[in-house]
């Protein structure tokens, strides 16, 4: 990789939370870049075990780090130094950006009104389309551009200036959630949040880090508080009730119930703060949500889709 001149043209925020082999892969592909004005930051979310050693090899990463483990929230450390207007968020497991993935950013956020645009995510090994959070069938949106409230955390680039008006990724939330919770804001400051596919990464899952419980918990807590953060009363409730009782169904299924349980009840607790945080999107912000709505799949393609979905892999 090219030594960065001024300006920076790219700022690439990794967060990385003890998983030192993919660190090295991902830093690997980076250096081979020949795009110029490239910034590559890595958030260190695990201050117990350092990653140090591994940005020792890769002398152009800058090195933030946390001083406990913030989940999702470790990316606002690098999003807060990053210089660039286009700044690319990646997981420590998320590899393959290329020169023509990001070349492929700049005709995109040519247009003033773009606030961030997700990624093309295919899984490694299999090379099948994979973190799939859209509300549109992936066959045939996945080769389309269109617009989404959904934000894929680590397969993104932000427009810098409308993370500045919209603001960060939550605090408290961890993970999950916290994707949509952005968009919505982010829309709400006139931006458009969309898919390309003409930037594709590689998400080769590790499963280090992770524990089997956590979206049975954290996407039942984290329901209700991004709902009251943003979304008006009836809209909010529906959204609610369809992703908590939908989170309940898989929980019941997969033996995590009362994992389901601790997260409504830490939900509701932690609700007192969530209203103090409260900012009800526009009217014009819904009328663009709604109509993203409108590509909603329908009930029995989610119930055929999401009932016999085990395997999850975000």
């Amino acid at each position: 990789m090219n030594a960065t001149p001024e300006p920076v043209r790219y700022s690439i925020v990794i967060l990385t939370f003890d998983r030192p082999d993919a660190l090295r892969l991902v830093l690997g592909d980076l250096a081979k870049l020949a795009t110029p004005g490239l910034e590559v930051i890595v958030v260190d979310n695990c201050p117990e075990k350092p990653a140090t050693a591994v940005i020792g090899e890769f002398p152009f990463v800058k090195l933030v780090s946390a001083t406990k483990n913030l989940g999702a929230e470790g990316r606002n450390l690098g999003l807060e130094v990053a210089q660039a207007e286009i700044i690319v968020c990646l997981d420590d497991d998320v590899s393959g950006l290329t020169d023509a993935g990001l070349a492929a950013l700049d005709p995109v956020f040519q247009d003033p009104a773009i606030g961030a645009v997700n990624f093309k995510v295919i899984e490694y090994g299999t090379w099948e389309l994979t973190n799939w959070v859209h509300h549109c069938d992936a066959d045939p949106y996945s080769e389309r551009v269109f617009d989404t409230y959904e934000i894929t955390e680590g397969a993104v680039a932000f427009r810098r200036s409308a993370l500045k008006k919209s603001g960060l990724y939550p605090e408290g939330f961890f993970l999950s959630h916290e994707g949509p919770d952005l968009a919505f804001r982010i829309i709400d400051a006139g931006y458009r949040v969309i898919y390309s596919p003409a930037t594709q990464v590689i998400h080769a899952y590790s499963p280090r880090g992770r524990t089997a419980w956590r979206n049975y918990y954290f996407d039942t807590r984290n329901t209700l508080w991004m709902v009251v953060r943003n979304l008006p009363f009836w809209y909010g409730l529906r959204t609610l009730l369809r992703q908590t009782l939908a989170m309940m169904v898989y929980a019941v299924r997969d033996r995590f119930f009362l994992w389901w349980l601790r997260g409504l009840w830490d939900s509701i607790r932690g609700l007192p703060e969530r209203f103090r945080q409260r900012k009800k999107i526009s009217r014009s912000a819904m009328r663009y949500i709604k109509l993203i709505d409108s590509n909603r799949p329908g009930l029995v393609t989610l119930i055929r889709r999401r009932l016999f979905q085990t395997r999850i892999k975000l």
